[in-house]
């Protein structure tokens, strides 16, 4: 009568509701009634699902599932076993019809109905082996993508339904399983992976034995581009190895750590995750705490905040679970017991990890300190950025017991702070810092120093300033002197490349924060091989540092302090300084930056300066300081007024450095010397009346009282005899040099005549042979090729004879005169006006001279003039000047 029931349920009434025991009884009562061919209609049923016409079937079967979907409610179990039992076999075969509707609809109605009845072994005895047919070849049998799928969901119906019964079918469904995880179509991955995790879940003594044979397939969906897939797999392979056997995990925690790099910031949170659930949940854990904790603490640095947490929070329970299971052991008991206290020096704003997790971390990092320090020089610069970042984590949670590791570690830190990805090395000076907490300066100076002596890079300065940096003030100030005296050698601080000068700079940095510590000749010695310019402003900060750690007033201050004992470091061997030489760069910067600093050292600057100017050094280096002592005479003229004794240091001067080098000889590098020379000449006559300092023993020794000191104006030369010693060698060579084929030679020795003859004026010490020598070479240049030096010598001879001395004879020294006339003269034609209108002004100078002269040369050749009009104005002008004078 059921089966009757059934096929006539179709006809009846659909909007009558059936909302009491008794009008579902009454109902069915109905559909007895109204059976009139129980036998005939099952046998149509079946008959229809075997037909050949593909509607008969498709018709039998939408029939099926509209009476079951509309009709269970009033169908109670046996009338559902019933039918089951008369309908199950041709459903089955349906499953392997060639329609793909037939087959769809076929699996929809073994799934509703394997939903609704009491699970029994009888009911699955055939499905799973069809299933497995259908599924289980390498090439599918089913060829849709949706019947596929449903077919998984079918099996997973009978995974969680008949799991009393599925023992006996494992071998089918893990090969179901293991070809569907590796579907084309992504939602039979996610799918397949569900059934995974429920049948370990499920039946995890069976499981156990067969998980190995699903780990490859799901991992083969870890590089899955769609991400949902990546978190099924990642989720799944969890459960395999939590359910099933955990030795897999040696070929899952790679993959696993991969995925820890996912774009997807969902895919990296089901790592931590499971990770997260290993740390407390697996069974033998213990085991593989190795290959777990890289997973659980690379995600304390994750970008995503909430993964941060987790991670954090399943770290600490991890701990707080490892305390609880181990505080009956006496060791662990002893730790809990005694250290209780957090200590006192720690990295500020850190969350100290719990007991538990530093004991882990501790009795795990052997294992793992090969592993990071191998993938801190991988290729992939995000691998080094994660192992560096685990590496911080590490070290925080094993603290001390660093210190037994550190050999094989500071060799990879060194290397990964020349990294080139910023990332790397921000993160591995963070870790170089958690070292200066945890690790004892006598150890890491005992590793370090000798590295650093035998190869020093820029990495390995980061590093020991990191270290440093974090150092107790306490327990580093007894290694203090010997990490200063080691970075002030000469070839550890003299390097000249940038990076390297900034991280031994903040090496200094370090130990003045920590210690106060003096580091003069390091950070000047970075200040002079760097032109870099962030070097140089954060060596002036480090100079300023040490003011208000010496107590002194400024940087010029701290150079007056030091400067001595930086240049006598520098003093020995100069005559073997070339133009790259660290020494060179020391000194230069010592006379530029710290000029008056220098201007009291030259005592021990102008040894130096006469070595460099010896015949025998570098001939380029010997230019270089002309051109620098230049600049130096030229623009420090507050600093020369330092000098003790500046007489002394002006003869000095001229001797060992400008007149040597004034003497021509062949070659353009000696042409360049000479026109330096002149240069510096130039700079040193134009400090005459100089206020400067004048000090002898009685002085000294008066301001050692007073503190007092006595200032007056003297000149460049100390007396007229001095002067003319210096005018007789100089004057000569000059002379010459007025005729040198360099035209800034040529020019500056023109300056240089003028000037001598100016300051030999103010001496009163100039006589008529004096200026008849060396006015004659000057009226020469007037013809000169070059433009500038023709006005040069105009500019010299006014000056020249602006230095005639009172009692200067015009009759007998008529002749001179005239020759000077009768020379400028003539280039009142030139054929420029401009240097016209430049004579007609200097010899309207030069007139007062021999107004009387003049008067009567231009009337004896005023026709021989074109430039009449400069003549009349000439004339005009010596007539006012003879009314003047008369």
């Amino acid at each position: 009568m059921a089966i009757t029931a059934l096929y006539e349920i179709v006809n009846f009434d659909k909007s009558t509701e059936l909302k009491t025991n008794k009008d579902i009884k009454n109902k069915r009562i109905a559909l007895k009634e109204m059976s009139l061919e129980t036998e005939a209609g099952i046998n149509r049923i079946c008959l229809s699902l075997q037909a050949e016409n593909k509607e008969r079937r498709k018709h039998a079967l939408n029939e099926i599932i509209k009476t079951i979907l509309e009709g269970q409610e009033i169908l109670d179990t046996d009338d559902l076993s019933q039918i089951w039992e008369n309908l199950n076999r041709p459903l089955i075969r349906l499953l392997n019809d060639q329609a793909e509707v037939c087959r769809d609809r076929a699996v929809e109605i073994l799934n509703k109905f394997l939903n609704l009845l009491p699970p029994h072994d009888k009911h699955i005895i055939y499905v799973i082996p069809v299933l497995s047919r259908r599924l289980s070849p390498e090439e599918y049998i089913e060829p849709s993508e949706e019947v596929r799928l449903k077919c998984i969901a079918l099996l997973k119906v009978i995974i969680l339904k008949y799991k009393d019964h599925i023992s006996v079918y494992m071998d089918e469904i893990i090969g179901i399983l293991a070809r569907t995880v590796r579907d084309n179509y992504p939602n039979a991955k996610r799918e397949s992976c569900e059934c995974i995790s429920e049948l370990g879940k499920i039946v995890p003594r069976h499981f156990y034995t067969y998980s190995e044979t699903l780990i490859k397939p799901i991992l083969s969906n870890f590089s899955h581009q769609h991400y949902r897939v990546r978190v099924a797999s990642v989720k799944t392979i969890g459960d395999v190895i939590q359910y099933g056997n955990s030795k897999s995990m040696e070929e899952v925690a790679t993959p696993l750590a991969e995925r820890l790099f996912d774009q997807s910031g969902v895919v990296r949170a089901a790592v931590v995750e499971v990770a997260g659930h290993w740390l407390v949940e697996l069974r033998d854990r213990y085991s593989w705490w190795h290959k777990i904790l890289p997973l659980i603490l690379t995600g304390l640095h994750d970008e995503i905040e909430t993964i941060r947490i987790t991670a954090a929070k399943m770290w600490d329970e991890a701990g707080q679970l490892y305390m609880k299971e181990n505080q009956n052991d006496e060791k662990f008991k002893d730790k809990m017991d005694f250290l209780t206290e957090e200590p006192k020096h720690y990295p500020p704003n850190i969350t100290r990890p719990n007991l538990g997790c530093r004991t882990i971390a501790q009795e795990n990092l052997c294992k793992l300190i090969n592993g990071i320090t191998r993938e801190l020089s991988d290729w992939m610069a995000d691998i080094r950025v994660r192992s560096a970042q685990l590496l911080c984590v590490l070290i925080l949670n094993i603290e001390q017991y660093v210190t037994q590791h550190i050999e094989k570690l500071l060799p990879a830190i060194y290397s990964a702070c020349n990294d080139e990805d910023k990332r790397v090395v921000d993160n591995i000076e963070i870790a170089a810092e958690y070292l200066g907490y945890f690790v004892p300066p006598q150890i890491y100076c005992h590793l370090a120093l000798p590295t650093l002596e035998s190869s020093p890079t820029a990495g390995h300065l980061r590093a020991f300033s990191a270290i440093i940096r974090c150092t107790e003030k306490s327990i580093l100030l007894p290694h203090i002197e010997k990490i200063s005296n080691f970075l002030q050698q000469s070839h550890i601080c003299r390097s000249k490349k940038s990076i390297y000068q900034q991280q031994l700079l903040s090496c200094c940095n370090s130990i003045i924060t920590v210690c106060n510590e003096n580091l003069f000749t390091v950070i000047f010695t970075s200040l002079a091989m760097s032109t870099e310019k962030f070097i140089h402003e954060e060596a002036d900060r480090l100079f300023g540092v040490l003011a208000t750690i010496e107590s002194l007033k400024d940087t010029e201050d701290v150079f007056l302090h030091h400067m001595k004992v930086m240049l006598m470091s520098i003093c020995d061997n100069c005559d073997s300084w070339t133009a790259h030489s660290p020494e060179h760069q020391i000194f230069r910067t010592c006379l530029i930056r710290a000029s008056t600093a220098a201007a009291h050292c030259t005592s021990i600057v102008l040894p130096i300066l006469q070595d460099i100017m010896s015949k025998n050094t570098d001939m380029e280096l010997r230019l270089l300081y002309l051109i620098l002592l230049s600049e130096y005479l030229l623009c420090n003229k507050q600093s020369l007024q330092c000098i003790v004794d500046f007489h002394k240091f002006v003869n000095q001067i001229l001797e060992i450095c400008i007149i040597p080098n004034l003497i021509w000889s062949a070659g353009r590098i000696s042409e360049a010397l000479r026109t330096a020379s002149i240069s510096c000449l130039c700079a040193l006559l134009q400090n005459d009346t100089l206020s400067t300092h004048i000090k002898d023993s009685v002085t000294i020794a008066k301001e050692e009282i007073n503190n007092e000191t006595n200032e007056c104006n003297i000149t460049i030369f100390s007396t007229v005899e001095n002067y003319l010693s210096v005018f007789e060698r100089v004057i000569p060579i000059l002379i010459t040099l007025v005729d040198d084929n360099a035209r800034k030679t040529r020019l500056y020795s023109l300056r240089a005549i003028c000037l001598m003859m100016s300051i030999g004026h103010k001496l009163s010490c100039i006589t008529e042979d004096h200026i008849h020598r060396v006015y004659a070479v000057v009226l020469k240049r007037l013809d000169d090729g070059c433009d500038d030096i023709r006005w040069a010598a105009l500019e010299a001879l006014v000056e020249i004879w602006s230095t005639i001395p009172k009692d200067y004879n015009l009759m007998s020294c008529k002749s001179y005169i005239d020759v000077l006339y009768t020379t400028v003269l003539i280039h009142l034609d030139d054929p420029e006006s401009k240097f016209q209108d430049f004579v007609l002004d200097v010899l309207m100078q030069l007139a007062k001279i021999y107004p009387e002269l003049l008067v009567e040369k231009l009337k004896n050749c005023q026709t021989n003039f074109r430039n009449q009009t400069g003549i009349q104005i000439l004339l005009n002008h010596c007539h006012e000047t003879l009314k003047n004078i008369y």
